[in-house]
Formats: structure tokens, sequence, C-alpha cells
């Protein structure tokens, strides 16, 4: 699985990510294009969460960040999610 979501999604909720707790986040899975809204922690590094997948970032101009943050998914809320308004950067 592919995994991608935007920067917004986690500048939101910055404190919480920061703090490795779980947060509510939309995904897409790549492989199939589908939109997911998942509970999971998510860290900027593969030694920060080790059993997570890697999660790529997209920013406001769709471009990908050069390296893959991670993530563990808890569950599948099922939720809608609105994406959240532009203007955030990767870095």
């Amino acid at each position: 699985m592919t995994l991608e979501t935007y920067i917004r999604y986690l500048e939101e909720q910055k404190a919480d990510v920061e703090a490795g707790k779980p947060v509510i986040i939309q995904v897409i899975d790549r492989d199939i294009f589908e939109a997911k809204t998942v509970k999971a922690i998510i860290a900027k590094s593969s030694k920060a969460l080790p059993d997570g997948e890697d999660l790529w970032i997209k920013d406001d101009k769709e471009e990908l960040a050069p390296v893959p943050w991670r993530i563990k998914i808890i569950e599948e809320t099922g939720e809608i999610y609105v994406r959240p308004s532009r203007g955030g950067s990767i870095e």
C-alpha cells in the first residue's frame, strides 16, 4: 500500500503528531486511488515509528516531499473528511 496525505492535515494537528498521539486524517491509497479516513500515529522518520509504513506528504501545489514520513494506522474510521484550506508548505 502506498499512502499519501496533505501537509495541511498534519499541520492542523501538529502538537498531537509531534507527541506521538493518534490523529484522524485522510489518506489516499495511491495503489488503488482510494481515499480513506483513518485514526493513526504519524512520525517524520522511520526511527520514530519503525513499525509504520511510508506516508508521502503533498504540499498545496500537489508536489510530494522528497522523503516519506511514517504512519501506523490504528483503524479506518469511515468518516467523511473535508480537505483543509491551502497555504502550507512541506518544510
